[in-house]
């Protein structure tokens, strides 16, 4: 594991996009007792097909419910508390949301995967949400922060059945400000 100062240092002169991307339920609902409330492996092939070759920011508990860092992609973890000795050592972890560019490798664009309270801490600052709202109301402990969706206009949506796997039909949605300016 590199931590702040330790990890390499990104050289991209180019503009990084930050991505949210959440799975949601109808009633907000995005966590149940440190896991994800549903089963929707459709949902999960889209993630990793749009995720893969960037970097996954994630907080110190979204990043314990996974587990492992996610082939293919560089995994930074933004936590308050130290990170305990046992996290692999392909990890990035950052303190400050100011040191997440600095590790970000080249080449690679900032998706947000979670938890709440760093969804809440940085939907204003993202160029897209990637939403993948799920067509149900679900039970759980943990729930998408208030957004002022007037902000945001819908730019995509594309409806997927359940299929043989999933629990329930979901919509993906893309999302990009009005204006800069409405999310600062």
């Amino acid at each position: 594991m590199r931590e702040g100062a330790d990890a390499p240092r990104s050289t991209a002169a180019r503009h990084r996009r930050w991505i949210l991307v959440a799975a949601v339920a109808q009633n907000g609902v995005i966590g149940r007792n440190n896991e994800l409330p549903w089963r929707l492996s459709s949902d999960l092939r889209r993630f990793k097909r749009m995720t893969m070759g960037h970097c996954l920011l994630m907080g110190r508990r979204t990043f314990e419910s996974i587990g492992k860092p996610l082939p293919g992609r560089q995994t930074v973890v933004l936590t308050h508390h130290p990170p305990p000795g046992h996290w692999p050592e392909e990890i990035d972890v950052v303190h400050d949301l100011r040191q997440v560019e600095q590790v970000v490798e080249d080449g690679r664009d900032i998706m947000v995967v979670g938890g709440a309270r760093l969804y809440d801490q940085v939907w204003r600052r993202c160029d897209e949400f990637w939403i993948t709202r799920v067509l149900a109301d679900v039970e759980g402990d943990v729930h998408f922060p208030d957004v002022n969706w007037a902000d945001w206009r819908l730019v995509h949506r594309e409806t997927t059945d359940a299929g043989p796997q999933d629990q329930w039909p979901t919509e993906f949605q893309i999302w990009q400000p009005q204006q800069k300016s409405a999310r600062q």
